[in-house]
Formats: structure tokens, sequence, C-alpha cells
């Protein structure tokens, strides 16, 4: 049985068992791209269950949901999945866009020159992101050594937006390869992105711990917002794997390029962990009021995303439950995306989760 007859499978079981019949949250499978009528099925099922859910696992005031509630491939499935099936929308001032950069971002610093994206653009804080990986003035070299013909492998690439401008707009005589566990990601990146590189960006479907890579082939790997060491105090050994496989893949002397805002614990951890494996974290720039700063800014575009996207769902019309669920999902999609008055926001203003950019080389 493959994973997709095995994600039908448990659908169908819990159905059968009367509880849990569709946890958004917790069921829907990496390996599988879920359609827009799949999706509003699935929707549909989840407000039905809502009646057998002792409590709800989305906070009423801030959309946290607890870390123990629910997994990261069901989450990003279903998002990457929503994301391709709706398609191109309009922003707040009526610019059409599709949602494919899943980053927070943040405003560029004016200490790092010119801003690389235009003030316009829907999604200038993704790109900010995905420009400040390669910003350092190490990477620069390196890239003027080599006349930019650098080998770059993401880990967590998810739609491969990123990959797009890094190979359009930051190294564009790079070689890109993106990998991600989430099918719906990678499906975007090979159907949207790819094509027009021809042959410069592979997109791969494989899980970053476990990356189908040759060693040392990468002059740099670039980490961007990817959900890893997001624990607080505890590494895990996920986290430790995630990063034995891009010292792994790095050449001797190569840099692992990393921008993510995660709690303060989790950045030392990590440090320790990265200098335990033989990785020098040659540069750290914090970038956290540039971020609150981007997500105050972006707050009306993701309003109006998140009111597109939930209209698309006639299950939320069902009576009682129907609007319950509503809410739900609404606070859920915005502290997805750290919007002012969530749980995610919160913790990046009080600087719980610093967001930072920082460069490792592989000594």
């Amino acid at each position: 049985m493959n994973m997709i007859e095995r994600d039908r499978a448990a659908r169908r079981r819990a159905i059968r068992n009367g509880h849990g019949v569709m946890d958004v949250l917790t069921n829907l499978s990496e390996a599988t791209e879920y359609s827009m009528p799949r999706l509003q099925a699935i929707i549909a099922a989840w407000v039905m269950s809502a009646p057998m859910e002792p409590r709800g696992k989305v906070a009423r005031g801030d959309g946290h949901v607890d870390e123990s509630e629910y997994r990261k491939q069901s989450i990003y499935s279903l998002l990457y999945s929503l994301y391709r099936s709706l398609g191109s929308v309009e922003n707040e001032h009526g610019e059409r866009y599709q949602f494919t950069f899943n980053t927070w971002g943040y405003a560029w610093p004016e200490a790092w020159g010119p801003p690389p994206a235009h003030q316009h653009d829907p999604q200038r804080f993704g790109r900010n992101a995905y420009s400040g990986l390669f910003h350092f003035d190490a990477v620069q070299q390196l890239a003027r050594e080599r006349g930019g013909r650098l080998h770059v492998v993401e880990l967590g690439c998810g739609t491969g937006a990123g990959a797009d401008h890094v190979c359009t707009s930051v190294l564009p005589k790079c070689t890109y390869e993106a990998i991600d566990m989430q099918l719906a990601g990678v499906s975007t990146c090979r159907a949207q992105f790819a094509p027009k590189h021809r042959g410069r960006l592979v997109a791969t479907h494989a899980d970053a711990t476990r990356a189908p890579i040759d060693d040392e082939v990468a002059d740099v790997v670039a980490v961007c917002e990817t959900h890893v060491t997001d624990q607080g105090e505890v590494m895990t050994e996920e986290d430790r794997k995630f990063f034995r496989s891009a010292r792994r893949i790095l050449k001797r002397g190569g840099f692992l390029a990393w921008g993510n805002s995660i709690p303060e614990q989790a950045w030392a951890s990590s440090f320790e962990f990265l200098a335990s494996i033989g990785m020098e974290v040659v540069a750290v720039d914090d970038v956290t009021d540039e971020a609150v700063l981007a997500r105050d800014l972006d707050d009306p575009r993701i309003q109006a995303y998140v009111a597109h996207a939930l209209a698309r769902f006639p299950a939320f019309r069902i009576p009682v439950y129907g609007p319950q669920r509503r809410v739900e999902a609404e606070l859920a999609m915005r502290n997805l995306c750290r919007a002012p008055g969530t749980r995610l926001y919160d913790d990046l203003a009080t600087r719980r989760d610093p967001y930072r950019v920082i460069l490792a080389r592989r000594t």
C-alpha cells in the first residue's frame, strides 16, 4: 500500500470509528496533493466533526495551536494544496498574484543597500528573506570568484518561489536543487518555476534529513524559515539529522545560509550543535525589528487572502458548526502568517522568537 492509499485508508477508518472524523491538523499526508474538490470534502468533514471534539485545538484569542496538537506535514500539505488550488487572487490594492512565498520575511535593512524587491510587490517580504540569505560579503566574494556559477541546495523549499527568485534575480548563473517533503509544494515548483530555468532549477520530493544528494556538492545550503529547531529548549533528533545532512551536502569551505524566527534558546542550541559538527558561525544579523514591520505592513494582504480562501468552502455556512470552524480556520491561518494579534506575532514582537539571518562555514 503506497502513501496515498494509506492516507485514504486512515480517513476511512476515522469515519468508521466515529471519532477524529477529520482533523486537518494531523490527518493529511505530505505525499498527497489535494485538489479543490478534495479540500472542500476534507473541510466539510472537519466541520461535521466539531461536536466530537471535547475542545477546540485553536485558541480563540490568538490562534495558538499547541505543538502536541498538530503535525507539520499535515498543515503544510493543506496550505500548499490550498495555495495552488486558489491560483491568482487580488491583494488589498487589487493587484493579482499567486500566494507562493510561504514566508514571513522582513523589510529590507537599510544597511544592506537598495532593496531587491519592488515596494509594490505583494510578496516582497518573502523575496527579501531569500535575497538576505546571500547578502553576506563572504557569499558575494565566493560568487565573484566562481563567476556566479555556484551550486545551491535548499532544504525545505516549499513551493519553490524563493528558488525561482534566487535563480532569476540573485544568482542568475547558479544551479539550484530545491528539496521539500511536501508533494504539493514540489509539484508547484516543477510546474510553475523550474521550466523557466531550463535545467538550472531542479525540484526534488524528499525528506531533507535523508536528502538523496551526493556528499560535498553544494557551495551553499539555503534554509529559509524551515520548520526546524523551533521546539524551544529541546533540540530534537530530527533537528540534528537536518544539520548533519546540510553539512554532508556542503563542500569543504561551503556555506550554510539560514534565516528564521525561532526561540532564543533554540538559536543557542543550534549554534552549539553546529560547532560540534564542524560548522563555524561566521556572521549573524538580527532583523527582528524589520520582521515585525513587515508583518504590520503585510496584514491587509493577509486579511484579504484569508477571506478569499475561506469563501471557497461552503461547509463554513453549515449552521452552528460552520461559523465555529470558520473562526478557528481564520485564526489558525493568521497565526501561521504571524499577523498582528496572534501568538506568533507576539512572540516575534517581544523577541521571544528573534528573527536572525546567519552564515556558517563548513570547516
